[in-house]
């Protein structure tokens, strides 16, 4: 399936139009084994599943959206989104609703309640234009998405989840590095909307000690495990 597919189309909420239609006629089916870079995660009109773009290529899975990304990202062993939760909301720098999630080569945000939101890859979207109370978001892949939320609001979660990404790939990084600004660990593309994250104050300086994300959520991942431990986990240990 080419990128061609999607090119000039538009999704609006919950109506079933001629675009969703030739959308859901034409993609295939999900598969978590696979690898790639999801740019979108969007609810189903009729509420049984979501679309999924993945390297500009459509696919439907039977999950709802918060559902399809936890799924993905347990699936290949990545970030745990409760942990995750858990660890932005203890460290002030980090958002503390609608909050992303990420990997070493992209991250999701949700523009809602993440349980059946809409969630973007920041670096996808290749403008954002006001409508209104909503905005009209084009993405790399040539779809179009008309949201249910304001430009200044939707630039704004952008920013945090890239600031999230920078901060994680600070902390994952082979060697901690203590200088350098967020910018230095994710490369934003050169489309307006890309020039217009990199002017954000937000992602101009650190405002978290670096490895302090990593420390947090590892001490959450380990008292998870812990917590998960039964008590004939421990009798063996007599044997």
């Amino acid at each position: 399936m080419e990128k061609v597919v999607l090119a000039g189309k538009m999704l609006k909420g919950s109506i079933l139009s001629k675009d969703w239609q030739s959308i859901l006629t034409s993609a295939a089916d999900f598969r978590y084994s696979q690898l790639g870079e999801i740019s979108l995660v969007y609810p189903l009109p009729n509420g049984e599943g979501s679309l999924v773009v993945m390297d500009d290529i459509p696919y439907l899975t039977k999950e709802g959206s918060l559902a399809m990304v936890q799924k993905f990202f347990k699936t290949h062993r990545m970030m745990d989104y409760r942990l995750m939760k858990h660890t932005c909301r203890l460290l002030p720098a980090l958002p503390s609703k609608k909050i992303p999630i990420v990997n070493a080569h992209f991250g999701l945000f949700p523009i809602e309640t993440p349980e059946n939101s809409v969630w973007l890859n920041p670096l996808s979207i290749v403008n954002v234009q006001a409508q209104s109370s909503d905005s009209l978001v084009e993405l790399t892949s040539g779809l179009s998405l008309e949201l249910p939320i304001h430009r200044k609001s939707l630039t704004s979660l952008a920013s945090k989840a890239v600031y999230t990404f920078a901060t994680y790939r600070q902390d994952y990084s082979a060697v901690l590095r203590t200088a350098g600004l967020p910018l230095d660990f994710v490369s934003l593309p050169d489309t307006p909307f890309g020039r217009l994250l990199e002017r954000q104050a937000l992602l101009q300086r650190w405002l978290l000690t670096p490895g302090r994300f990593f420390d947090r959520y590892k001490q959450l991942e380990h008292l998870q495990w812990f917590r998960s431990l039964r008590e004939k986990d421990f009798d063996t240990l007599d044997d």
